[in-house]
């Protein structure tokens, strides 16, 4: 298997391996050689922050997709998400807690359901891994307020967050629902800045590992394939680099592709989640309940990096840092992160997920009480938006996590999932599938 890399030349070229090798391509911007022509290769804009990946790469070589990832949207000062208020209608794209209350609303009533059913009475603390704007952990913490058996028992909301301009939007966003209620606020910028509590753990992540930085790998027998795409490429490199050894080995899925297939692994997806399950299932702590919503499915993907401008897909490599770099969640993976540390639960469609929870009830609900028929017509559609069969509602998945029971003790069936997990043994030929672009 190989690691592919950006390039900063105007094709795609990668490298292939023998079967027993594996090669990384490591993503990376190359300066334009001099003796070449590049006359059938339209220019792409770069701006700043290409110029200061190119330096980087003229300084210490190619660099992997991984860290063209971290640069586009982590760069302190030209990073996509340095810049502020990327998301809903007037963003980029637009994430369902943004579409309806409903969507909140309802991992709310999940997480009470929780709650009560270990005995609901110690402090609860609420964690968001990359809240937005804040408004998923508003329209969850409104929701569990409105029950007077948790509302005085919620101590603390953790916020995982890196950029400064959107804590200040998400401190600006939560002020009021938790003023004079004795709930401390607080952020971190990684997920390890979240320490073990006796608290119950609520931790939810939606649309936050669609943007970990991937490593992407390509198992070939032997030759050299190109594409013609323009500005920035990938190349895969010419030695093996320690990545390609040991990420496609943290899965035996990986280790049986076939010749020929290509695959996206997020290191840090593992990492996270697995932390995640230590943080639910610590030793002595108050246990907990964790949700993963995402783009992606129960399988790897290798063909799904990709950008998103304007709620529109452009070229990964055009203007970095002005598009949101995405690709889709490997549930399989991240699952098999949680083994010996917290039980995963099957991740079921977000249609399934909501509906269980009943979306058409707090949907009728809030039309009875609307004002007039332009909001309930809002209303109807951001419903039918978050559980429509052909868009989010089956591309994004729910996963839920938690603590391991003890030993010989009977699994407890969590609504609204599967009673059992199904077995990761099978692969999956990642490049023969089609990967279908969300936004």
């Amino acid at each position: 298997m190989q690691r592919t890399s950006i390039s900063s030349s105007r094709r795609t070229v990668l490298e292939m391996v023998s079967r027993t090798r594996c090669r990384a391509a490591s993503s990376s911007i190359r300066p334009r050689p001099q003796n070449r022509s590049y006359a059938d290769s339209p220019t792409i804009a770069g701006g700043k922050l290409a110029q200061i990946i190119r330096d980087s790469i003229r300084a210490t070589g190619p660099i992997p997709i991984s860290r063209y990832m971290q640069f586009c949207l982590s760069h302190p000062t030209e990073g996509y998400y340095s810049k502020g208020d990327v998301f809903g209608r007037q963003g980029d794209f637009i994430t369902s807690p943004e579409i309806s209350q409903i969507f909140g609303e309802l991992v709310g009533v999940y997480f009470l359901t929780r709650y009560l059913a270990k005995g609901g009475k110690g402090p609860v603390r609420v964690i968001e891994l990359g809240p937005g704007r804040g408004t998923l952990m508003d329209d969850v913490l409104r929701t569990l307020l409105n029950f007077p058996t948790i509302a005085d028992k919620i101590k603390e909301v953790h916020l995982v967050e890196n950029s400064l301009k959107m804590q200040k939007l998400q401190g600006e966003k939560l002020a009021a629902r938790i003023d004079g209620r004795g709930i401390d606020l607080k952020w971190s910028d990684m997920v390890d800045g979240i320490e073990d509590s006796d608290a119950f753990t609520m931790v939810v992540a939606h649309e936050f590992f669609d943007a970990m930085p991937i490593n992407l790998f390509e198992k070939r027998e032997d030759g050299l394939s190109t594409s013609k795409n323009a500005g920035l490429r990938l190349a895969i490199s010419r030695t093996p680099t320690p990545l390609s050894t040991v990420l496609p080995a943290t899965s035996p899925r990986f280790a049986k592709l076939p010749i020929g297939s290509r695959i996206e692994i997020a290191q840090e997806s593992f990492k996270i989640t697995r932390r995640l399950g230590e943080i639910i299932s610590a030793k002595g702590g108050g246990g907990g309940a964790g949700l993963i919503v995402d783009y992606g499915g129960d399988r790897a993907y290798g063909q799904s990096f990709r950008a998103f401008r304007d709620h529109k897909i452009v070229d990964v490599f055009d203007e970095p840092g002005s598009s949101d770099l995405t690709a889709n969640v490997d549930f399989a993976y991240l699952r098999e992160s949680l083994k010996g540390v917290a039980r995963p639960l099957s991740p079921i469609p977000q249609s399934q997920f909501l509906l269980s929870l009943g979306l058409q009830a707090r949907l009728t609900s809030l039309l009875a009480s609307a004002p007039n028929d332009a909001r309930r017509e809002d209303m109807r559609k951001g419903a039918k938006r978050l559980i429509d069969s052909t868009g989010m509602g089956s591309e994004y998945q729910v996963m839920g996590i938690e603590p391991l029971g003890a030993a010989g003790e009977a699994e407890e069936e969590v609504y609204p999932f599967p009673a059992r997990a199904e077995v990761l043994s099978e692969p999956v030929d990642v490049q023969s599938g089609v990967d279908i672009p969300v936004g």
